[in-house]
């Protein structure tokens, strides 16, 4: 019976005496109680402990950062800082010195792992909306919103997924559209051949004349000519624009093509090419339409 007596009057001391835990009543105790826990540790242990006081004190790294704010906006006094800094220390309430530390080296390590997840998302959302831009520019629209439809399997890409769907939908409908409507422009007239210029002899020349069978107005008409060597093989091509209204243009060809109206040359009038194009085949090309743009006035 003695020595159960002895055994409970040592357990009893030992929870009397035992390491001191921290106490965030107010900051008398928060202070009386850091003492003290302070005289108990090492050296090594005191730096980790005042670190991890001073990271909990503020909440943590986020607040912090809101802490910084609220003083950077007038919107914190003194006392409501000091509130803010006992609440914010209620976290380690009754844990011992060594406690707190390894509390605070566990939450850094969560945060340092949570911060690398976050910056391995950024860059994995990066790469696929630049994927999917890139995509949209090709006009390879299938496979830019499935690259889209990728992000949106990533919580913070959801709504940036949900905006880059309904843009790449929309130019996808214009795209087709403009496709549909190609189809209704006729190439009226098409010739290649080499002329002489006031200035040269045998410039490489094109005549192009249009006729617009749809029923929308076009403030342009892009086409493509590609010019061919004896062997039937395409050497170069360049750009025209037989439709081209612009308000940086005051010449009287300034106009829409509307529907069912033609633009033709005048008579001996060509585009010219700069290239002589040494190895061209006279007269052997071919055109394309590759692009419209619909008049504003219909938009």
């Amino acid at each position: 019976m003695k020595k159960i007596l002895l055994f409970s009057l040592f357990i009893f001391l030992s929870g009397c005496f035992g390491p001191t835990k921290f106490n965030s009543l107010d900051e008398s105790k928060i202070s009386d109680s850091t003492q003290k826990i302070l005289s108990e540790l090492s050296e090594e242990q005191q730096k980790e402990f005042q670190d991890a006081i001073t990271y909990f004190s503020f909440g943590g790294k986020s607040g912090l950062g809101q802490l910084f704010g609220m003083a950077l906006t007038g919107n914190v006094t003194e006392k409501t800082a000091e509130n803010l800094l006992i609440n914010n220390l209620k976290a380690i309430d009754g844990l011992t010195g060594e406690q707190i530390i390894d509390k605070y080296h566990s939450t850094v390590e969560q945060q340092r792992i949570e911060q690398e997840r976050e910056e391995a998302e950024k860059n994995k959302l990066r790469e696929l909306k630049n994927k999917a831009e890139a995509l949209v520019k090709s006009k390879n629209f299938e496979e830019a919103l499935s690259t889209y439809n990728a992000m949106s399997e990533i919580p913070s890409g959801v709504e940036e997924s949900k905006a880059g769907i309904e843009k790449t939908t929309k130019e996808m409908e214009a795209f087709i559209e403009k496709v549909e409507f190609i189809k209704k422009i006729e190439i009226t007239e098409f010739e290649t051949k080499r002329i002489s210029t006031i200035l040269k002899e045998n410039v490489p020349a094109v005549r192009v004349s249009l006729k617009n069978n749809g029923n929308r107005s076009l403030d342009k008409v892009e086409v493509i000519v590609y010019f061919k060597d004896e062997d039937g093989n395409t050497i170069y091509e360049e750009n025209f624009h037989p439709v081209l209204v612009s308000s940086y243009s005051f010449s009287r060809d300034n106009k829409p093509l509307k529907p069912g109206y033609v633009k033709e040359m005048e008579a001996d009038h060509y585009y010219t090419i700069k290239s002589p194009l040494s190895e061209w085949k006279e007269g052997s090309a071919s055109i394309k339409i590759t692009d419209i743009r619909f008049s504003e006035d219909e938009v």
